[in-house]
């Protein structure tokens, strides 16, 4: 995430007023689906968060910032 410059604010922020995009997501996926929901932060960045509801809570797959193609360095 940070390389992406997302905060797990901004993520809160997603999950909690984002709109699921369904052709990214996979509801049926086994062992567990996974939702893309997308929205606009506080401060306007455009986001893409893939959730997946376990039976232990919320897990983040991934997240990418639609706006900006950032460069990662990580290994």
């Amino acid at each position: 995430m940070d390389c992406r410059h997302i905060t797990e604010r901004e993520i809160g922020e997603i999950l909690e007023k984002g709109d699921i995009n369904y052709s990214k997501s996979e509801p049926e996926g086994r062992p567990d689906p996974k939702y893309a929901v997308e929205g606009y932060t506080e401060e306007k960045q455009h986001l893409r968060v893939i959730f997946a509801p376990t039976s232990k809570g919320m897990v983040v797959i991934t997240c990418i910032d639609l706006g900006v193609e950032w460069q990662c360095d990580c290994n």
